[in-house]
């Protein structure tokens, strides 16, 4: 695997989902190292006594006969050193003085923004993490550091140094060489076990590189959090030529004591400046779709998740390049898709040829999702893999896009003939014959690839998390719908409006006229809009389905025309809610009776939904069959499998 410039020690992991221990179990204190800037104290105090955290606790370290400010807080607690006292031997007292589980050393003039604390917590509490550091800014807003490189003669640099904050390259959580002690958490447990800062480095500067650099090789990470942001009021104490003289006299200390490490760095002369994934320990992947994952637009995005998701616990090193929704903030990415993805904001199709131009040498592999993006973008992918046949490719389905005008015109009484559904076939998928692997979502998909001659197919399907839901059979009432509608023509709005039309009155005339319709999703159909009333009850968005799932007793997916697979149906059948589906989403799940009801006509439809909402018996069996079929299928290990084989990247 090539190396990247500027790198520095590797960490053993991402961070990882499992946590040590519950973040609000967690306490932590702030120890604040002050040398009798008051203005500077107060910046800091003033942020942090305005936390509503009651258990935090305040260790404010100066030098003994320093004048100062009385601290009514009585969350703070003032400790004195010798006059003269390094930083290292100054935070080392704070450390000492400290009763809470974690500890987030500041120096005066950082000044935390509000959620910093919660994030830093919420990182120390995971199993691996060693060291958080945070985003520091300037007064006017430019980036000080967004972790920090480590360089083989001993210099150190802050990545991003002068650049916007809202920066891709610095939105995302990382492993880095070391972050400033200028705002630095760390498990106190962890820092008597490493001794602390070592005092051997005079005044200040490389206590924290050093400290840093004995956490990693201790086997555990340290953590630049783009969530935790702080405004340093104040970079140097002194003047800069001052400042240099400790850096510089302390650097040769630090070059002396790690001299066995710092010839296998990266030369700084070398560093090209962009220093991408510096400290990623499995392959590097560029993801090209459509859009960040968000679960509310359905269409494939809670599966695109689920893959981001697995190849990071694999360790690999992942950026997303959104091509058509490029303008988000960052605050709603990250709020579906994990932090650790670095997502490319603002560069879409339009600019891709001057970010692979920049960035291609630094992956190992490139996963493009949907035909428009394969279309778009796989000719130059293709072009740099002639140059560097290393270079894997995949193309990641999702749907065969042609399968819905296909199922369109069948429905409509017009088929194409099986000359013209091939020949719409290898128009869409064509463009695929160059890369190493193509990644289908359902058998049927699988068998179209087949016909036109490829060779290397994986199927990676959709997980939901299995969580059947509690309320009892005869708990229930009432139908229900869940789905985005971005369209009069989308096929979730041509199927729920057949089914208000054709279906519904028929099921009222068996069950009752009490019987009401619940549907849950984003709806940009006029057309469908007229539809809603007291019993046609549309909900709009839905954050948490899970009281609908529970509610309701029946499942309805009655989209007769469509490409890939109804994602919806996993989700409700995870959750234990029996599934009527058009015989469309059978045939493209390849479910049997035992695990959904499928009909085509509107009475077949309607009888099938009387059925699994009078007969208990069989409402228990389909919610059974569901689940055992999702065990078996829908798994986090089969995405996981199914895209390390696709891949053929090693792990480590």
């Amino acid at each position: 695997m090539p190396e990247t410039q500027g790198k520095a020690v590797f960490s053993d992991s991402h961070s990882s989902d499992s946590g040590l221990l519950a973040p609000d179990r967690l306490s932590i204190a702030i120890v604040l190292v002050s040398w009798g800037r008051i203005d500077l104290l107060r910046r800091s105090l003033g942020a942090l006594c305005g936390e509503n955290l009651t258990d935090l606790e305040i260790v404010i370290v100066r030098e003994e006969g320093s004048d100062g400010d009385e601290f009514p807080d009585e969350r703070v607690t003032v400790s004195s050193v010798p006059s003269g006292a390094s930083f290292a031997a100054m935070a080392n007292e704070g450390g000492r003085v400290a009763r809470a589980d974690l500890i987030l050393f500041l120096k005066e003039g950082v000044e935390l923004r509000e959620g910093a604390i919660a994030s830093t917590c919420g990182l120390l509490s995971q199993e691996n993490a060693g060291v958080v550091g945070s985003m520091l800014v300037d007064p006017k807003g430019v980036l000080l550091e967004a972790g920090s490189l480590l360089f083989s003669d001993g210099i150190c640099f802050g990545f991003g140094r002068g650049w916007n904050p809202d920066d891709y390259r610095v939105q995302y959580r990382r492993s880095v060489a070391f972050s400033s002690a200028a705002c630095l958490g760390t498990r106190k447990a962890l820092f008597e076990e490493m001794g602390g800062f070592d005092e051997r480095y005079q005044e200040e500067y490389y206590e924290d590189v050093d400290y840093c650099l004995r956490v990693a090789a201790s086997g555990r990470s340290v953590i630049y959090d783009p969530e935790s942001v702080a405004t340093w009021h104040e970079e140097h104490r002194d003047s800069w030529e001052a400042s240099r003289a400790r850096l510089e006299g302390n650097r040769e200390r630090f070059s002396e004591k790690w001299s066995d490490l710092l010839p296998t760095l990266g030369k700084r002369e070398d560093w090209d400046g962009l220093a991408v994934f510096e400290k990623a320990r499995g392959a590097r992947i560029l993801w090209v779709e459509d859009a960040p994952p968000f679960t509310s637009m359905g269409a494939g995005f809670p599966r695109t998740r689920e893959m981001l998701a697995a190849l990071l616990e694999m360790d690999f090193s992942v950026t997303l390049l959104p091509t058509f929704i490029t303008s988000k903030s960052f605050n709603d990415v990250y709020r579906e898709t994990p932090r650790e993805v670095e997502v490319v904001l603002g560069v879409g199709i339009e600019g891709f040829g001057e970010f692979w131009n920049e960035r291609e040498r630094f992956y190992e592999a490139v996963i493009v999702s949907r035909p428009n993006n394969l279309k778009a973008l796989g000719e130059a992918i293709l072009e740099t893999k002639k140059s560097r046949p290393s270079l894997k490719f995949v193309y990641d389905a999702e749907a065969v896009f042609v399968n819905r005008d296909i199922n369109e015109c069948r429905l409509a009484g017009a088929p194409y003939t099986k000359d013209e559904e091939l020949a719409l076939l290898e128009e869409e998928l064509a463009p695929a014959r160059g890369t190493d692997c193509v990644l289908a979502i359902s058998e049927i998909e699988r068998n179209q690839f087949e016909s036109l001659g490829f060779d290397r197919i994986r199927m990676v399907r959709h997980y939901s998390e299995i969580i059947p839901t509690k309320k009892a059979f005869g708990d229930r009432k009432d139908i229900l719908f869940v789905g985005a509608v971005h369209s009069d023509g989308a096929p979730n709005a041509l199927g729920l409006i057949w089914f208000i039309e054709e279906v519904l009155p028929l099921l009222r005339d068996a069950l009752g006229e009490d019987l009401k319709l619940y549907f849950a999703g984003t709806n940009a159909s006029d057309a469908l809009a007229r539809y809603a009333s007291d019993t046609e009850v549309f909900l709009g968005f839905v954050e948490d389905l899970d009281e609908w799932y529970d509610r309701c007793r029946v499942f309805i997916a009655p989209a007769r025309f469509a490409a890939g697979i109804p994602l919806k149906i996993i989700e409700a059948a995870s959750r234990g809610i029996p599934v009527v589906a058009a015989q469309l989403a059978r045939e493209q799940l390849g479910w049997h009776e035992g695990e959904m009801l499928a009909a085509g006509s509107a009475r077949a439809y309607a009888e099938s939904c009387v059925r699994a909402y009078t007969d208990e018996a069989l409402w228990l069996k389909l919610r059974e069959g569901a689940i055992k079929r999702l065990q078996a299928d829908y798994s986090k290990e089969g995405i996981a499998r199914s895209l390390r084989e696709a891949l053929d990247l090693p792990v480590d």
